[in-house]
């Protein structure tokens, strides 16, 4: 199916409206137009996440659901650069980005998919962009649960997040392969497993059912959480007692040993933040209600629950306990998040909304804690979304339910 005539017709057609292609598909004999449209909506889809493959014409891009969940180029040269060894396996390869981008510089490089269709695109693109910084790629057909597990210095795997009716699930044990019920065969046959998860999942959770999690890394783009990865080691696994149980935190390391990096690729700089997990230090709250400046931490650190070690490491105390931003009277410029200057602080009222919406007329409206949801507030008040401002309602201790209008002032990155 793949011949210049088509790579040439996709190239040509890029910008056509798909629709109309498939509608004047006799007008293209020789042609798979389905086929044709499919490349053509995937490489729109992809053309920001992966450009480097979209703008090679020789390459074939999945379908729908694996041009969903592959990596982005960027997130996918970050785990190339968290793993080493000198064999890699992949169990799922999908679409094969990942892969591709952490076999660079391997001397062996295995990768395993189900689907026929999708394996054959692969291996196609694997010798299109092979060159002297990759291995010859073995391939292989079928299921990685049932296929032999090769012997590697790493295994990775991305478990399919969707049921079989098409729903989207989070939970490790919901997801395919199950890597909780998989996880022992997978220790012995590598030293490291690393396996990408949903952004959704729980940490807790992660660190009490997975053998020997050494590390977990929360992913963003331009401050939106992309996903979460869970290292694990063989040798940090801990034995088993008499009853096959395995001793420490839920069978991995006891608590605090485990790191958890926050790494945030922004539009022109990358955000870098690690602490342990789980996060044990007291949280300092504020007992003199809001300072001068607020500050909520980069979403990989809301997702790694750092807020602890955010109040120790920065002179700034949190509002309240489940509000999860910060305050100062000085301003900390190294700050890792958005940094906001508040301009006033209203006591929450049913006679403050009614007036608002005419002292404020647009803002960029978001709640922590709080008695209403940024919806239900942006409809209670009429105040219509966007603008330099920005209005966060929070609980605070001793305080309670307040209104912030605040502007913002940076983004600070922490190395």
């Amino acid at each position: 199916m793949w011949t210049p005539l088509m790579r040439d017709f996709i190239q040509q057609h890029l910008d056509d409206d798909t629709a109309a292609l498939l509608m004047a598909a006799r007008k293209y004999p020789g042609i798979d137009v389905p086929f044709a449209v499919e490349q053509i909506e995937a490489r729109r889809r992809l053309k920001n996440k992966l450009p480097e493959w979209c703008g090679n014409a020789e390459l074939i891009m999945g379908g729908r659901v694996p041009a969903e969940q592959c990596s982005s180029e960027v997130t996918a040269r970050y785990k190339r650069s968290i793993v080493g060894g000198r064999s890699l396996c992949d169990m799922t390869g999908g679409m094969g980005v990942d892969f591709w981008y952490m076999c660079e510089g391997m001397e062996r490089a295995i990768y395993t998919e189900r689907d026929g269709t999708l394996l054959e695109a692969a291996r196609h693109n694997f010798g299109v962009l092979r060159d002297g910084r990759h291995p010859e790629v073995e391939v292989r057909r079928g299921d990685g649960q049932v296929l032999p597990v090769p012997s590697v210095d790493v295994i990775y795997l991305d478990p399919a997040r969707r049921a079989g009716d098409g729903s989207r699930v989070y939970a490790m044990e919901d997801c395919e392969p199950n890597i909780v019920g998989w996880q022992e065969e997978l220790l012995r046959h590598a030293r490291t497993v690393l396996v990408k998860l949903s952004p959704m999942v729980d940490l807790t959770d992660v660190v009490r059912k997975l053998r020997g999690v050494t590390e977990v890394h929360v992913v963003a783009v331009r401050n939106e959480c992309k996903e979460v990865l869970v290292r694990m080691e063989r040798s940090q696994a801990p034995s088993r007692s008499p009853k096959g149980q395995a001793h420490g935190l839920g069978g991995s390391l006891p608590a605090g040993c485990v790191q958890v990096h926050g790494v945030d690729f922004l539009a022109s700089s990358v955000l870098r933040y690690a602490a342990k997990f789980p996060d044990e230090m007291d949280v300092l709250v504020t007992e003199c209600g809001v300072g001068r400046y607020l500050y909520e931490p980069d979403v990989t650190l809301m997702k790694a629950q750092v807020f602890g070690s955010l109040c120790h490491r920065f002179p700034v105390r949190q509002l309240d306990f489940g509000t999860h931003l910060m305050t100062s009277d000085e301003r900390v410029p190294d700050f890792p998040g958005r940094i906001f200057e508040v301009e006033e602080t209203m006591p929450f009222s049913s006679k403050l909304l009614k007036r608002l919406g005419r002292d404020l007329p647009r803002a960029n409206i978001a709640t922590r804690n709080f008695i209403l949801s940024a919806d239900e507030l942006r409809r209670r008040t009429g105040v219509r979304d966007g603008g330099d401002l920005y209005l966060f309602g929070v609980k605070v201790k001793d305080f309670g339910e307040l209104l912030l209008k605040c502007r913002k002032i940076s983004v600070s990155l922490h190395p």
